[in-house]
């Protein structure tokens, strides 16, 4: 089934009506004649509500091909629904197939179809039938059967079974419906015609087609090949909305993080300047300190990011498997706003429990480390003697109730390096193209050298694998240190050289490096997406399925006795927007059949070099010297990531613990060359604005405390600055203060360290050196000399010779007090004698 819109179809001709009318009167002659009891059974017994009913095939030998225009009353529509749970299209009547049972039929099996009917038209359905036909032989190539399914072409069909809908399908509701069809209807005599069969289930009324769908059948005879080897990469890696929210995030706000505008000044901390502390105590005077004194309140962080709606749920999931999907806590349920990091760490946690047989994840180290995972402890790894089923690592996750986080983490990778294989992409998931073509080899090389230190592969994950996000060329693959041995292409890189009549292995021996080339039409359905040569459209739960063991099966069938190694490469963006269980669900089947075996990366690697020995490898076109792909990495962006990285470090300087107020935004260069932005090029510059957020939103939760007017009266003195933070940690900053008159000079800078949610006094010397009023300005600035606090002014009445003249009034009084004192002194000794004296 195809998504409404997907596909664009080209107008089909129809004959004129006369002759229309013509054939159909000789094919409803010849139904009558051969499939009249039949009919008459499926009348006397129809299905309605999902009752099954066993129906033969009433046309049985008979071609038919598309049905003729449907009623206009009923509205001309196809299926293009991607699962029974849609609500009803509005104006149009909807079929959807959405089960086979079995999905891979053997020799002398019934089959039944179940799907729905929704009616979008404001009239009911009545007097309708059901019809299933299925190709007479199997398509030969991968291209045809999705040609097919995306109703671009038409084949010969045999009609299997037709059932009459006995109730009505009133406006706006859905019915289900289920037919049986007998082994002996169906036409899989000829055993080497084995492999996919397209299903055509029409809803007709009258002679007229209402609508239709497509699905595919496979059918295994038992026959005897050599199966095709497949190897299947998943990337784990972040959506650009959820690497937004992860720069955004800090962690302090986990689950609120800030947005990419700066924070409302209204919310930052006022003006600074000395608080009521004035320069010479006994010499100053200054006007009382208003409110504003107190320390300001921490800076309010910016709005959250909004989620994205589809970041878990496969766009294409029905209602049974969203409950599996919720079961990993990504299904149908969409997070809930103010927690993108949760829906993240979940999906991750279902990612990583798809490690199995023949699947490889490329996990993101800095996407673990950013969720928690910094180190591996020794008891975290699985057992050496466990044996771990496909979903150890889910079970993994969930082995203790109080675990936390980044244990559910630890586990579920060690659990995955035990059921599979695992690999390092190059730190963020550097975007190697991109980085090449720009000539940072340096970007390149540490992201590839923090990678190997990060803990994932510290914990046994492969180190030698890269995964091109673009086009790869020469130029990409000089770039690469000797350390990377194996290189994944993109889907069509490298195309074959020579005429053959199969698919070769998607493997190739270049410059001693192993190139692996995706099959590109199996890895657009592990994607769910169905690529033709019109486009991609969606695929239905069981169409993605189907197409992946149906393409598989005619690669195998393209030559039996010869074993090839098929490369599939899940898109970063379409894991991304896949849950878990549905991606779980297609790998499955796709290495699951009789027909191909699941090969792992090691032995993938090792029969790479034994065709390129033995000179069994095909001959491919030679890779392009540079090939720009949309949405790489540009200079502009790295210059704008490296000035702010710049900032950043000042800011980071100052505190006791960077990585709390900063989260990632200090590793802004390295994220935005992650190749996550190629689907979304205006997300980095988000993110880019949102690392300068983080700063800003520090530097505002610094300031000097305001002050009045400071009266200065001594020529020399300690100006006290009282400093104040909002932060939740310490930091330290330089004061450094600006006078606008050469009539206040400073001495020197001064370094304090402000508590936590607290605040500090700095004693600057200044020294006056004239009188006049002096506007201060007050700096906070770190160790390289950048303002990391908000700047504020103090205006300052400087009388330096105030003191001078104090002193000198203030000696000249004391010497007239002196001489005072002496001269009555003198005059109190000079005292006339008394009579009894003078006797």
């Amino acid at each position: 089934m195809r998504s409404a819109g997907s596909v664009s179809h080209p107008p089909r001709r129809h004959a004129p009506r006369w002759v229309l009318t013509a054939l159909v009167s000789v094919l409803l002659a010849a139904l009558v004649m051969v499939g009249a009891p039949a009919l008459s059974a499926a009348h006397a017994a129809p299905v309605a509500g999902g009752e099954e009913v066993s129906v033969g095939g009433p046309g049985a030998g008979i071609s038919m091909g598309q049905g003729a225009l449907p009623a206009a009353s009923l509205g001309a529509a196809r299926s293009d629904v991607t699962d029974s749970a849609q609500d009803a299209v509005s104006g149009r009547v909807v079929l959807s197939v959405t089960g086979l049972a079995p999905e891979v039929v053997g020799t002398g099996e019934d089959i039944t179809v179940s799907g729905t009917i929704n009616n979008g038209t404001d009239q009911p359905i009545s007097d309708v039938a059901l019809v299933v036909q299925m190709q007479s032989r199997t398509e030969v190539t991968t291209a045809g059967l999705a040609s097919w399914l995306g109703d671009e072409q038409d084949t010969p069909l045999v009609t299997v079974a037709q059932q009459a809908l006995a109730a009505d399908v009133a406006p706006g509701t859905a019915q289900s419906f289920r037919v049986t069809v007998r082994a002996d209807d169906l036409p899989l005599e000829d055993t080497d015609q084995w492999g996919p069969r397209g299903v055509q289930v029409a809803l007709i009324q009258g002679y007229t087609t209402v609508t239709e769908d497509r699905t595919i059948l496979l059918w295994d005879p038992g026959v005897r090949v050599s199966p095709t080897r497949v190897t299947v990469f998943v990337p784990v890696t972040a959506s650009p909305e959820e690497l937004l929210a992860l720069t955004a995030a800090t962690r302090g706000t986990q689950e609120e993080p800030p947005a990419a505008q700066s924070p409302s000044p209204s919310a930052t901390a006022g003006p600074s300047g000395g608080a009521a502390d004035q320069a010479g105590a006994p010499a100053t005077d200054s006007g009382t300190p208003d409110a504003a004194d107190a320390a300001p309140g921490p800076t309010a962080p910016p709005a959250s990011v909004p989620d994205r709606e589809a970041t878990a749920a496969s766009p294409n999931a029905t209602a049974t498997d969203s409950a599996s999907a919720d079961a990993a806590g990504t299904g149908g349920a969409q997070p809930q706003a103010g927690q993108p990091l949760t829906a993240l760490r979940e999906r991750v946690l279902g990612l990583l429990g798809l490690a199995d047989d023949g699947v490889v994840l490329a996990v993101d180290p800095a996407l673990l480390a950013a969720l928690g995972l910094d180190s591996i402890p020794a008891n975290a790894t699985a057992s050496p003697g466990a044996t771990p089923s496909a979903g150890a690592a889910s079970a993994a996750a969930e082995t203790a109730p109080a675990a936390t986080d980044a244990d559910r983490l630890r586990n579920a990778l060690a659990a995955a390096l035990q059921a599979g294989d695992v690999v390092v992409l190059p730190w963020a998931d550097a975007d190697l193209s991109g980085l090449a073509h720009l000539g940072e080899t340096e970007l390149i090389e540490s992201a590839l050298d923090r990678a190997a230190d990060s803990a994932a592969a510290q914990a046994g994950a492969g180190t030698d694998a890269v995964w091109s996000a673009g086009a790869l060329d020469a130029t990409t693959l000089a770039s690469l240190p000797d350390s990377v041995t194996t290189v994944v292409a993109e889907p069509g890189d490298a195309e074959v050289a020579e005429d053959l009549t199969y698919t070769p292995s998607g493997t190739m021996t270049l410059d001693g490096r192993t190139v692996l080339i995706p099959e590109e039409g199996l890895s657009a359905a592990a994607g769910g997406r169905l690529l033709t040569g019109q486009g991609d459209a969606e695929l239905s739960v069981l169409d993605a399925v189907q197409l992946l063991r149906g393409q598989a099966a005619i690669l195998t069938r393209q030559a039996p006795a010869l074993s090839r190694d098929i490369v599939v490469a899940v898109s970063r963006a379409d894991a991304a927007g896949t849950a878990p269980e549905v991606l779980r669900e297609r790998l499955a089947a796709l290495t699951g059949s009789a027909w191909t075996e699941a090969q792992d990366l090691p032995a993938l690697v090792a029969s790479a070099a034994d065709s390129a020995t033995n000179g069994e490898e095909a001959v491919r076109m030679p890779l392009p010297d540079s090939a720009s792909g949309e949405g790489e990495v540009t200079a502009m962006t790295l210059a704008a990531a490296r000035e702010a990285a710049t900032r950043l470090e000042s800011v980071a300087s100052i505190l006791s613990d960077p990585d709390r107020a900063l989260g990632m935004s200090s590793d802004v260069v390295a994220l935005a060359g992650s190749a996550t932005w190629r689907a979304d090029e205006a997300a980095c510059t988000t993110m880019i604005s949102q690392a300068r957020a983080h700063g800003e939103a520090v530097t505002q939760a610094l300031a000097a405390a305001p002050s009045s007017t400071i009266n200065l009266i001594a020529s020399a003195a300690d100006l006290p600055v009282r400093i104040v933070s909002s932060l939740d940690q310490d930091v330290t900053v330089t004061v450094h203060l600006e006078s606008s008159s050469t009539r206040l000079q400073i001495a020197k800078d001064v370094t304090v360290t402000v508590p936590a949610r607290g605040q500090a006094t700095a004693s600057v010397p200044v020294t006056a050196v004239g009188s006049g009023d002096v506007d201060l300005t007050i700096q906070l600035r770190s160790d390289d000399g950048a303002s990391v606090g908000t700047p504020s002014t103090v205006h300052l009445r400087v009388r330096a010779d105030w003191e001078n003249v104090g002193t000198r009034i203030l000696s000249a009084a004391l010497v007239v007090l002196l001489v005072a004192g002496i001269v009555r002194t003198v005059r109190r000794g000079r005292r006339t004698a008394t009579p009894r004296e003078r006797k």
